[in-house]
């Protein structure tokens, strides 16, 4: 068979043989893993997220159900007061496709429900939409083009309590409405008045879904109160205006949601001066009234949400080459990185961090213990070459200069550094003081035809920008704030290509 590794698809050894605990006789393989694609682990009694485990402060502890004897994750010596999260692979996830979930449950109303429940099998709206739309557990718990095709051209299976449903594909549809829910004009489509009424119509009309994986959010310029003003749009799908512009994004990771210092791309979603938890009930209000189409949800049903999605860790944890990622004395896969202790500023860029340690550069530590690995194995080699990928990404210099959100907020024209001065949250690679910033993604030159370049000018200098997407600058509205864009976690990369 063949399976998808970080270099692409190649063909695996009998996966008897590298996951030889693995029961490959049944479709879903009938095995918790200890250390498998993802990780549920419920959040503290008191509703905000995980406490770090194995280190930090704290007092609350999760364990992970191995169910074969397996160990537990360390806990210092401290209670395990978490709920218990199981994780089930299957033969089709091996190589850096992720589990089946088994979320942490929260009583509703006299019931029982769970995350999910609101992931795969109960709407969340008026168009048919759950989690799992958007942030498929297949996919990393975000999105990728090949799932999109798939959906579009072969139809998708729903489980239910009752039964399984397979959608209409594109060729057999009579309605647009018949398609998988991502397939909808909401903001599926390149244009909300996108003709979707033929098979050939609706493969145009929802082109950057199929080929990208891109959703269009819709966001006004918010001209009086902003430094800026919009000048011209050239919109290739004849639809964005000032009133709501056409930004194409991909739908950010559910997952390992206790490292984020900034929610959504632009930072729409962060809440100043609140806790994420507070930010986070305020995504899931806005992801169900706006994607799924429905009315504010109840409290109950966002604290579900919210609890379940701060459970969810997932980290690659089998290489194609170099096996299993956490044998001899290395640390890939979630039950370690759920174990990572994290907090606002931890490893801040060349400064001291609010609990007084100094930045490092040496911010992955995941295969250190790799790097003098003996033998000539072709395992042991590919072993190597990770951790040498690991030492270069923390050691190799460059010179970083006219970047917004990094030079300018450091007040320091040229600045060496290292890939760990933006990816600086030790072994997760996010950015722990919430720094948006402008490497260039959206700027013109970046610009493909198939995207809407936009034309802004700022009020008091004349100055001009053209853009893809100005990011930061919308919500914020300030000129200085253009295409400023979050940091991006850097786990679970393999699985959810392009980048």
């Amino acid at each position: 068979m063949d399976a998808a590794d970080g270099g692409g698809l190649c063909q695996t050894p009998a996966l008897e043989d590298l996951y030889p605990h693995f029961d490959f006789s049944t479709d879903d393989g009938g095995f918790v893993v200890p250390d498998g694609g993802s990780v549920c682990i419920a959040p503290n009694d008191g509703g905000g997220p995980p406490p770090p485990l194995g280190g930090g402060d704290g007092g609350g502890q999760a364990m992970l159900r191995d169910g074969g004897g397996g160990p537990a994750p360390p806990t210092d010596g401290r209670p395990q007061t978490g709920t218990i999260g199981q994780v089930l692979i299957g033969p089709a996830n091996v190589f850096g496709r992720f589990a089946d979930q088994r979320m942490p449950d929260v009583a509703l109303n006299g019931g029982v429900a769970s995350l999910d429940d609101f992931a795969r099998t109960r709407p969340l709206g008026t168009n048919g939409r759950h989690c799992e739309t958007c942030h498929g557990d297949q996919q990393g718990w975000t999105t990728t083009p090949s799932s999109f095709q798939e959906r579009f051209d072969d139809g998708i299976t729903y489980l239910t309590a009752s039964c399984s449903i397979r959608v209409a594909t594109n060729q057999t549809a009579t309605a647009n409405d018949e398609l998988e829910p991502i397939f909808r004009t909401r903001d599926g489509t390149n244009s909300p008045r996108a003709d979707v009424s033929t098979p050939t119509a609706r493969r145009s009309a929802y082109s950057m879904l199929l080929t990208k994986a891109l959703i269009r959010i819709g966001l006004p310029v918010p001209n009086w109160e902003a430094d800026f003003e919009l000048v011209a749009v050239d919109d290739p799908y004849g639809f964005a205006s000032a009133s709501e512009l056409s930004l194409f994004r991909r739908s950010p990771l559910m997952a390992n949601l206790r490292f984020n210092t900034t929610l959504m791309w632009d930072g729409r979603e962060t809440i100043p001066c609140a806790t994420l938890t507070a930010s986070l009930r305020q995504q899931a209000k806005d992801a169900i009234t706006g994607h799924a189409q429905g009315a504010v949800p109840s409290d109950e049903v966002v604290t579900t949400m919210v609890r379940g999605e701060l459970g969810i860790y997932t980290a690659q944890f089998l290489h194609i080459d170099a096996g299993p990622l956490n044998e001899d004395g290395a640390h890939g896969g979630p039950t370690f990185l759920a174990q990572v202790p994290f907090y606002w500023g931890i490893n801040s860029f060349a400064q001291i961090d609010p609990q007084g340690r100094s930045y490092t550069p040496a911010s992955f530590t995941l295969y250190q213990a790799w790097r003098d690995l003996p033998g000539d194995s072709s395992r042991d080699r590919a072993r190597r070459q990770i951790a040498e990928g690991e030492r270069l990404f923390n050691t190799r210099e460059f010179t970083v200069s006219g970047v917004s959100g990094f030079n300018d907020d450091l007040g320091r024209a040229d600045i060496t550094a290292t890939c760990g001065a933006c990816h600086n949250t030790p072994n997760v690679g996010t950015n722990s003081e919430g720094r948006l910033m402008d490497i260039g993604v959206s700027d013109e030159t970046q610009r493909t035809p198939d995207l809407p370049l936009y034309t802004f000018r700022e009020k008091a200098t004349g100055a001009i920008k053209r853009s893809s997407d100005p990011g930061q600058a919308l919500i914020t509205k300030k000129w200085q704030h253009m295409n400023r864009f979050k940091v991006p976690t850097l786990r679970s990369l393999a699985v959810r290509e392009p980048y």
